[in-house]
């Protein structure tokens, strides 16, 4: 392969994995390389063949590891015991699933109590707000007491509801991180060496 094919074929490949701004200087990175294996005494194509791949380099480039796939045998006897474990397995996972769903629940039940309640005081709060001066016209010391006690009950729900907002962002980041972390085990790219 030519030095112009194999940078062509190469800015191709980094065109999808990096950014446009690295892709220009990538290929003057490479393109460099292969005129010091030039000046070294190389001729064009062995130059270039000592580059590599030109989607390697592109994977390489974009911090992308390589998957090497290596064909899996599957015995029909372990296909018979998955088949007959069923019952077992399967009624395993399914209250795995369970247990974590039901920790979700829990877990999430917290902010909803903390809205509830939050909800709940402060329209009581308000209302008792909003009353207290009929109370005052028939009793004094009442309507005051009740005055306050509205306050309170308002300012008591607004706490709530803060509350719930950063409950809320404390369960939504532990759930972010806690996908990150299932995702990063189960979905990650494994390379194999031969």
């Amino acid at each position: 392969m030519q030095r112009v094919e194999f940078i062509k074929e190469l800015s191709n490949y980094l065109a999808y994995e990096v950014r446009p701004s690295e892709v220009q200087r990538l290929i003057e990175y490479y393109d460099e390389m292969i005129m010091d294996l030039i000046e070294d005494g190389y001729t064009e194509e062995e130059a270039v063949a000592k580059m590599g791949d030109p989607q390697a380099l592109a994977y390489e480039a974009a911090g992308i590891p390589q998957e090497i796939k290596v064909p899996k045998r599957f015995s029909p006897l372990i296909l018979l015991l998955l088949i007959l474990g069923f019952p077992l397995w399967g009624s395993l996972a399914l209250a795995a699933f369970c247990v974590v769903l039901s920790f979700y629940i829990v877990i999430w039940c917290i902010p909803f109590t903390f809205a509830c309640l939050g909800g709940g005081l402060l329209l009581g709060g308000l209302i008792a707000t909003l009353t207290s001066p009929l109370a005052i016209m028939n009793v004094f010391f009442i309507g005051v007491t009740q005055l306050g006690v509205g306050m309170l009950l308002f300012g008591i729900g607004m706490f709530f509801l803060w509350a719930t907002y950063k409950c809320s962002a404390f369960f939504i980041n532990g759930h972010r991180w806690m996908t990150r972390k299932i995702r990063q085990s189960v979905f990650q790219r494994k390379v194999v060496s031969v």
